[in-house]
């Protein structure tokens, strides 16, 4: 019975979990909310690549090479592998429970969320605010008013290109 448990959590969980927080260590950097849920369907999906991968190399090695022994060496090794890998980049924090000196720092994702939020924010208060003075120009039959529209909108134009701009440059 527990031969089968462990072989279903190398099989089909532990080694792509370790590898998702290797690579993403940081909580929200998949999403925002789903950030669990997405970790959790990631990790079988990649499990699963990774033990077929494991065992397409193991199979093409000379002698006995596809045996049990090998095949749990190779999972072990690269969850491990990945185990470290994530832990250096701060992935584990609650590690710090059983000692201070296993804390690692955890990577600071939500302050880049919040600024780039803040800026897609800003677009679209100005595309508003574009698409209604475009609306008020239909609108209007005065000229005077026409004009002051207009001058108003070439300001609005100007200020979404260098929001833009602004946006490409983190990118």
């Amino acid at each position: 019975m527990l031969r089968l448990l462990l072989s279903v959590l190398f099989m089909f969980f532990l080694p792509g979990y370790t590898l998702i927080n290797a690579v993403y260590p940081g909580k929200g950097e998949l999403h925002e909310r789903l950030d669990t849920l997405y970790r959790i369907v990631y990790s079988i999906g990649l499990s699963v690549s990774i033990v077929v991968i494991s065992g397409f190399l193991l199979g093409h090695l000379p002698g006995r090479g596809f045996v049990s022994i090998n095949m749990w060496i190779s999972l072990i090794s690269l969850t491990a592998l990945f185990f470290f890998i994530g832990w250096y980049r701060g992935a584990y924090q609650i590690l710090g429970l059983i000692s201070p000196r296993l804390t690692r720092t955890e990577p600071r994702v939500e302050e880049y969320i919040d600024e780039d939020a803040k800026k897609v924010k800003r677009l679209q208060k100005m595309a508003k605010k574009r698409a209604s003075l475009k609306e008020k120009l239909k609108n209007t039959k005065e000229e005077e008013e026409k004009e002051r529209i207009e001058s108003e909108l070439e300001k609005v134009n100007e200020r979404l290109k260098e929001l833009e701009k602004d946006r490409e440059k983190d990118f």
